[in-house]
């Protein structure tokens, strides 16, 4: 295994004292030739982890039901755009669904993919144009710009940097990462900058003695630059991560910060520097609270499983040819063992109104009932 990043990290951290844990992770994970997701594929077997774009095509496909009913009902233009978009088979799917159920809709579709892993992007484009030759686009964040359509993304704002608070002796401090008897270690120290004692304030959150809590200063910075590239549009957070309220509970005294190897969680954050995944919990509370103050309003919040069974993955599993098939759709949307727990999607608008026929205002005892006339057969 090449240390390079780890050695870059250890001078680093010599040379400066002391570094934030949002600067590592940013390190971890997007350092140019050498982070994470800069330099192999991540996904699927070959990785550290599943998404739920591996389990089963009818992901991409659900989502892509769910767009098209976006830009009939809301009256959006015909454009999708992507963040993050991993291996590209998101991206590939919900394009053969388009190819071959919508055709009107995929023959005047434009797809933008904003990626900044040049490794990834190559990946993607070598996917996606064995099929949809010229179709889709790759621009950087900052070139979007007066987008109307779905803006979407899948698995990103989880792999945000994050800062790590903790209170001690009544007390808040944050954890940098030190170099202390020869390794790195996490070592308390004041606040890298005021904005982390705003955050705490602005959600009225307490924190309790020698409890952590991660906080992403850069999800403020993202939605409300998205905000302002947008004209009339939806956008459509998928990610794992729950509201302030519950995501904060004083239950999570460690935090939620987690590291993935070979499909193997861990904490051992100091290790295997740029080979394995860096992942925290999404503050949705706050995604909405910093959209709002832009124009984005939020529109339904549910859990993945939810949205997908309103969206019409149902069809999927009535239509798969084996068990083993039904299996990956269920998975999708069952609670155990499956992406339908802490997976949560988040969908705000700006210059949109929805209805009071809008489906993705369903109650859940609604669509319980349908699964389970589904699953009884």
């Amino acid at each position: 295994m090449d240390t390079s990043l780890q050695t870059y990290v250890e001078n680093l951290v010599r040379e400066k004292g002391q570094i934030t844990f949002a600067e590592f992770m940013d390190i971890a994970l997007y350092k140019e030739g050498m982070g994470y997701y800069q330099r192999e594929n991540p996904f699927g077997q070959q990785g550290s982890f599943y998404t739920s774009v591996n389990a089963s095509e009818s992901f991409g496909r659900t989502l892509a039901k769910s767009f098209v009913y976006m830009i009939k009902t809301l009256g959006l233009e015909n454009s999708f755009c992507e963040m993050g978009a991993g291996s590209g088979m998101l991206a590939n799917d919900i394009l053969n669904y388009l190819k071959g159920n919508e055709k009107d809709i995929y023959d005047s579709l434009s797809y933008t993919i904003i990626e900044k892993s040049g490794y990834l992007i190559n990946r993607q484009r070598e996917l996606i144009e064995q099929e949809h030759k010229g179709k889709a686009v790759w621009k950087t964040f900052e070139e979007l710009d007066n987008f109307s359509g779905v803006f979407y993304s899948n698995e990103l704002v989880d792999a945000f940097p994050v800062h790590r608070v903790i209170r001690m002796n009544d007390e808040l401090k944050e954890l940098y990462v030190k170099e202390v008897d020869g390794k790195l270690r996490f070592f308390p120290d004041e606040l890298s900058t005021p904005k982390l004692k705003e955050f705490l304030d602005a959600i009225n959150l307490k924190v309790v003695e020698t409890q952590i809590v991660d906080i992403n200063l850069d999800l403020k910075s993202w939605v409300q630059a998205l905000a302002d590239k947008l004209k009339k549009a939806v956008v459509v957070t998928i990610d794992y991560g729950f509201e302030a309220p519950m995501l904060y509970q004083s239950y999570r005294r460690d935090g939620t910060v987690t590291c993935y190897y070979r499909h193997t969680q861990n904490n051992d954050f100091f290790e295997r520097i740029g080979y394995q995944d860096i992942t925290a919990f999404v503050d949705f509370t706050s995604l909405s609270l910093y959209g709002s103050e832009k124009g984005l309003r939020p529109l339904a919040y549910m859990p993945q499983w939810l949205y997908l069974v309103q969206s019409g993955i149902l069809e999927e599993i009535s239509a798969c040819k084996t068990d083993l098939q039904k299996q990956s759709v269920k998975a999708l949307i069952m609670p155990e063992g499956g992406f339908g727990t802490n997976f949560q999607v988040f969908v705000q608008g700006k210059n949109v109104d929805i209805t009071p026929d809008f489906k993705y205002t369903r109650s859940a005892r609604e669509v319980l009932d349908e699964m389970g006339k589904v699953f009884s057969s």
